[in-house]
């Protein structure tokens, strides 16, 4: 096995304390949320005053386009390294793998793509998205290496799972050691990548329409969900909401105190709902066997139906509520996770429960993020497919 220091590529070259401001800073926004972090705490990271900071960079959203890059950089430079270190396609992909679990595991870079690009400006997520398909196609490119059978299409949805697997390190990681992490990493990307995925005969889900409830209370959660999945939670105001609503400001507040008071009903509902669905999906299984595969099914449709805009939320905008209302809603997901582990290790021997709850994790994760993804969910047959790939990741046979 390679040591991290030996795959983990250096960071992109903009000058050293720029990018070491823009590590610090992505770990930051990563940690507290980009809209909760000050110009004074990015430099007090790095031992700098806030003013000094912007002697390196404009202002804040600056720092974030850079933090983006940076990494985005950093996953095609090893892409770029294994390309060009020879040997067989299968050897290249497994050093792609080896650096991917380095920078994840070991130097526990921020993957911050999948919850901050929304605050660039239009110009800027242009060219970030731009440099992003290019990332995932290499790994794209690594995986028909490997298995030259695939059309582009599947080798673009496998390549697009194994990279958002490795970006949700920080959910998977729990208490594993980073050995452990990385094992566990590279064996469910290999099961990811070499996942049969079936045709596609069924139609993408429909899209859905929007509809204002009859009630008030429940037009101001219908439109705030629909606002703050589109744009964000900092991005949008109170008289947003309002319009969306379509009422006055005087009448919403009379239904909520204000803007958090709203994304907290909003995620309350959807982590509670989820267990709620779950519930009832799983009083119809009679056969254990089977439990697992009725929960893929269950948060697949959630994720692909109207209620998966909570899914992204809660993934997105958690870290804007209070800590103990994060901390209530946490213990919430710990709940219908637990219902994945116990399916998980009652289809797999010998496997230990942390290890059981990272391969979940795993795959919660890369539905979701794929759920997030217009293009990719509005494929026909999208549902079969993040079936299957769910199934490799949470089978996943680990030494």
């Amino acid at each position: 096995m390679a040591r991290p220091a030996d795959t983990a590529p250096a960071p992109a070259r903009r000058g050293r304390r720029a990018d070491q401001i823009a590590a610090a800073a992505g770990e930051l926004f990563r940690t507290l949320g980009y809209q909760n972090v000050g110009i004074d705490q990015i430099g007090a990271a790095v031992g700098l005053t806030g003013p000094a900071v912007y002697r390196h960079f404009k202002g804040k959203n600056a720092i974030l386009v850079a933090a983006l890059m940076r990494q985005v950089a950093m996953v095609d430079e090893l892409a770029i390294r294994a390309d060009t270190a020879g040997g067989t396609p299968r050897q290249r992909f497994d050093l792609l793998l080896d650096g991917l679990g380095d920078l994840t595991a070991y130097h526990d870079e921020a993957t911050l793509w999948r919850r901050e690009q929304r605050h660039l400006e239009p110009a800027q997520r242009a060219v970030f998205e731009e440099n992003f398909v290019q990332v995932t196609a290499r790994i794209a490119d690594g995986i028909r290496g490997i298995r030259p059978e695939l059309s582009a299409p599947d080798a673009e949805l496998l390549g697009f799972a194994v990279l958002t697997m490795y970006s949700n390190t920080s959910g998977i990681r729990g208490t594993l050691t980073p050995e452990r992490l990385r094992e566990l990493q590279s064996a469910i990307a290999r099961a990811i990548a070499a996942c049969e995925l079936p045709a596609a005969t069924e139609p993408p889900p429909p899209a859905t329409a929007p509809r204002l409830p009859a009630g008030r209370r429940e037009r101001i959660l219908a439109a705030a969900t629909e606002l703050f999945d589109e744009r964000g939670f900092y991005d949008v105001r109170i008289d947003d909401i309002a319009a969306g609503a379509e009422m006055s400001v005087s009448t919403l507040y009379q239904y909520a105190n204000s803007k958090t008071e709203v994304l907290r009903a909003i995620l309350h509902r959807g982590a509670e709902g989820l267990l709620y669905v779950t519930a009832e999906t799983l009083a119809a299984v009679a056969d254990p066997a089977e439990v697992l595969d009725a929960l893929i099914a269950g948060y697949i449709r959630q994720t692909l139906g109207m209620h998966g805009r909570i899914m992204r939320i809660l993934a997105a905008d958690l870290l804007y509520l209070p800590e103990q209302e994060q901390t209530a809603l946490r213990e919430t997901q710990r709940e219908y996770v637990a219902e994945w582990v116990q399916a998980i290790l009652a289809r797999s021997e010998g496997l230990a429960a942390e290890d059981a709850r990272a391969l979940a994790l795993a795959a919660i994760g890369v539905l979701t993020d794929i759920s997030q993804h217009p293009r990719l969910r509005a494929r026909p047959g999208v549902a079969a497919k993040l079936a299957a790939i769910a199934r490799a990741a949470v089978l996943t046979r680990i030494g």
